[in-house]
This record gives C-alpha cells, structure tokens and sequence, in this order.
C-alpha cells in the first residue's frame, strides 16, 4: 500500500499526486547531483561561492542530459567513457613516440 502525506487538507487527492510528481524531477536532480557530482560534499562560505558552484553543477548536469538524449545518468557515463578512451588513446600515443613512463605520469600529474 502506498500513501501520499499532505498537511494542506483543502487539496483534493489528484492536487496532491499531481504537486507530488511535479516535486519528483527535482528530488531526483537533487539525488543524482548529490550522488554522482558531489553536491553534498563541498563546503562554500561565499554567497558568490555558492552561486558558482551551483551554477557550474547546473551546467554539468545539462551537459550530461543533452549527452545522454535527455537521460542525466546515461549521458555521465557516456561522458567517463569517452574521456577513459582519450586518455588510453594519449598514453598510447606517448609510448608510441618514445615517452617515457615517467615522463607520461608528470605530464597527467599523477607522479
């Protein structure tokens, strides 16, 4: 059995659904960009800061569902996956030409 809970008793039940769904998109934005950029973990004092900071997750996040065709998870994971391709691509490319392993880990600072 599911329920939904209003404390605004003058709403008929179709009111309640129809503010429910309309408040879903924008729990489930607020999940995703918690959960998969980080949202929750970055801590901003400024006001100027913080509208920075959601601005640019604003950002990534259309850029994620404009990758994905709409779809904010697909559309990352699609994003990861080609960027993993660059990098293998570029470290073949500087073995290919003779780079040294070391040489290759200062350059993507990762020594």
């Amino acid at each position: 059995m599911k329920a939904f809970l209003s404390t605004d008793v003058s709403l008929s039940n179709e009111e309640v659904l129809t503010h429910y769904s309309r408040r879903w998109s924008i729990e489930t934005y607020f999940r995703s960009a918690k959960v998969h950029l980080g949202m929750d973990r970055y801590q901003l004092k400024s006001t100027k800061a913080i509208d920075r900071y959601l601005t640019l997750i604003a950002f990534v996040s259309m850029c994620c569902t404009y990758f994905g065709a709409n779809h904010f998870l697909d559309g990352m994971y699609r994003y990861r996956e080609e960027k993993q391709v660059q990098w293998i691509e570029y470290i073949y490319k500087q073995a290919q030409s003779g780079v040294s392993l070391a040489e290759v880990k200062t350059q993507l600072r990762v020594a």
